[in-house]
């Protein structure tokens, strides 16, 4: 397992601490009007499971499941072409262990047949939960720590490979960086794949 992987994971059970999702498998263009779409994914960052309904001809809604996090996203598409170049931006809310989170998506997809390679920048502002340990917990010991809030970035990759009107399978990788001057990461890469199902 990458070991950015293992820190967030150690980092949330250790210390409580929470993050937003950690991966997209998502193109600009969107579902649909009145259309939806199921996918199911694995890789480094853990298991991923999302549903998107279309709501409109450029407006998606959906439910996203993850290892780390559970949330809801909206996405409107500015450029929403069935083949060629989409322009999209999302927001997304949602619960992680020991907190919740709430971000922001850019995304870019192109179509050529059945190959639609994306990319997205995601904006993530956390915010944990306090912790108050009594001396019950720890013997003697009472201390409690405070409601933080760290904000971080995520850039990803992916091509989404549609082997027919309806199944299609999706591979990415991302990397994280810091954007608050206390959160520290390392340089990192992670990857994964999903299959999903449109209709």
């Amino acid at each position: 397992m990458n070991k950015i992987c293992l820190a967030l994971l150690s980092m949330c059970f250790l210390s409580a601490c929470a993050v937003g999702p950690l991966v997209s498998q998502e193109t600009a263009r969107t579902v649909g009007d009145d259309k939806n779409e199921w996918l199911g994914g694995f890789g480094q960052a853990g298991y991923v499971i999302k549903y998107t309904r279309g709501i409109g001809k450029d407006f998606d809604f959906g439910v996203q499941w993850e290892s780390l996090s559970l949330g809801i996203r909206f996405k409107y598409a500015f450029i929403n072409q069935e083949s060629g170049l989409s322009l999209a931006g999302a927001l997304g809310a949602g619960t992680s262990i020991g907190g919740s989170h709430y971000y922001g998506d850019l995304l870019m997809s192109y179509k050529s047949g059945f190959f639609e390679p994306y990319s997205m920048v995601r904006v993530v502002s956390v915010k944990t939960d306090p912790l108050e340990f009594k001396d019950e917990d720890t013997g003697k010991m009472h201390f409690t720590v405070g409601r933080a809030q760290y904000v971080y970035g995520q850039a990803t990759l992916g091509a989404r490979f549609w082997l027919d009107p309806n199944w299609l399978l999706s591979m990415e990788a991302s990397s994280l960086f810091s954007m608050t001057k206390d959160v520290k990461i390392s340089s990192n890469v992670f990857a994964g794949a999903a299959f999903g199902y449109r209709y």
